[in-house]
């Protein structure tokens, strides 16, 4: 990497102090958000008009941690994506942030504008603005909006249409799907479910997962030797669909069946949502 674009990646603190010091020498600071997993003319365009309202333009890279776009993604790890936004031109400084959505670290900076993009098809706009301009009154405080044309086409949906993530029949059913309903759609349908009491039968699944490290063959037998490192447990079956459940309704009533030995019962209540009620019945013939 070349020193000039290393000197453009900055740690958040680092970023913050840099906008201070910019903005008591009277630049106006402009910043903008998101994954850039994929760098299109879209893209190009967007940061172009972000950078012509300020002098500094500053760009935030959502780790990849915080990425929700789907299975996959993003394509390209997040100092690949750091490092690509930080070799284009117009782009002053950069940093990789934890949030998806730019409300937090927009507070935090405090930059002049913040630029967005148009990407959203206009029979969803009104959903998406609602959502913004509540956001907007807790954490922006001066700093003023510029939207920008530049991401009227999606990193997202060329990837989705052009390149081979999904297979032609998950892409296929994803297109009709898209045509038949919108986004608002999909939200009043899901939001109608909140008032659901739901009752779920079934049998929960206590899922151990143990980590090891491969210590090569045994020399007295035809094994593998590995070394344990650690181990995860995780609340599955009926449990795991209690949960989910439980994100979309208000109210769900668990009936399940523990083993009387070694039951996990604490382990269980303590891994079920706090919307989830749960009455347990027991076995007598073996641990859960």
């Amino acid at each position: 990497m070349k020193q000039k674009v290393k000197n453009k990646i900055l740690l958040l603190d680092e970023l913050i102090e840099k906008v201070k010091s910019l903005q008591l020498e009277g630049k106006v600071v402009v910043q903008s958000h998101g994954t850039f997993d994929l760098i299109h003319p879209g893209i190009i365009k967007h940061l172009n008009e972000a950078k012509e309202r300020g002098n500094v333009l500053i760009v935030t890279v959502i780790k990849d941690k915080d990425v929700r776009k789907g299975p996959e993604r993003p394509i390209f790890p997040e100092n690949f994506r750091l490092e690509n936004v930080s070799s284009l031109e117009q782009v002053n400084y950069c940093c990789l942030v934890d949030d998806e959505t730019p409300f937090e670290c927009v507070k935090r900076i405090k930059p002049d504008y913040f630029a967005k993009g148009r990407k959203y098809a206009e029979r969803d706009r009104s959903i998406h603005s609602k959502i913004f301009d509540k956001e907007r009154e807790l954490f922006f405080g001066k700093c003023e909006i510029h939207e920008t044309d530049g991401f009227s086409f999606s990193s997202s949906h060329i990837i989705n249409n052009f390149l081979d993530i999904y297979p032609e029949e998950t892409k296929s059913f994803l297109r009709a799907f898209s045509k038949k309903y919108s986004f608002h759609d999909i939200v009043r349908r899901l939001d109608n479910l909140r008032d659901l009491k739901v009752l779920l039968i079934g049998d929960g699944i206590i899922d151990e997962y143990y980590y090891c490290k491969s210590m090569g063959k045994s020399p007295k037998s035809q094994l593998i030797v590995n070394k344990y490192v650690t181990h995860e447990v995780f609340a599955g079956g009926a449990f795991a669909i209690a949960n989910h459940v439980a994100g979309l309704c208000d109210k769900v009533q668990l009936v399940t069946l523990l083993g009387r030995e070694d039951s996990r019962e604490t382990f269980v209540s303590n891994n079920l949502r706090s919307n989830v009620g749960v009455k347990f019945f027991y076995r007598d013939d073996g641990p859960s």
